[in-house]
């Protein structure tokens, strides 16, 4: 249920400044440079959230791992997951 409401939150605080960070880019920009100006947003929103949200969802699946496997000393795959800690 915690997770549930975080990702509400976030997905809610995402959508609500959208339109906002639209609205300021395309009145501090010239006409002329807008299309790229709107490139530019779009790039830096899509790696700032594409890079560290891989990162944090496969730590916390690691994070519920009961099991790992042990090949030569070193830690290879989960065998088996703590249900109640991934949801």
């Amino acid at each position: 249920p915690l997770l549930l409401f975080f990702m509400f939150v976030v997905i809610l605080f995402t959508f609500l400044s959208s339109i906002p960070a639209l609205t300021a880019t395309l009145r501090c920009v010239s006409d002329r440079q807008r299309s790229f100006a709107l490139g530019i947003q779009w790039i830096v929103v899509r790696t700032l959230g594409g890079i560290p949200g891989p990162i944090a969802f496969g730590s916390m699946i690691d994070k519920s791992c009961l099991l790992w496997q042990d090949q030569c000393g070193e830690q290879g795959s989960c065998y088996v997951y703590q249900n109640s800690a991934m949801s």
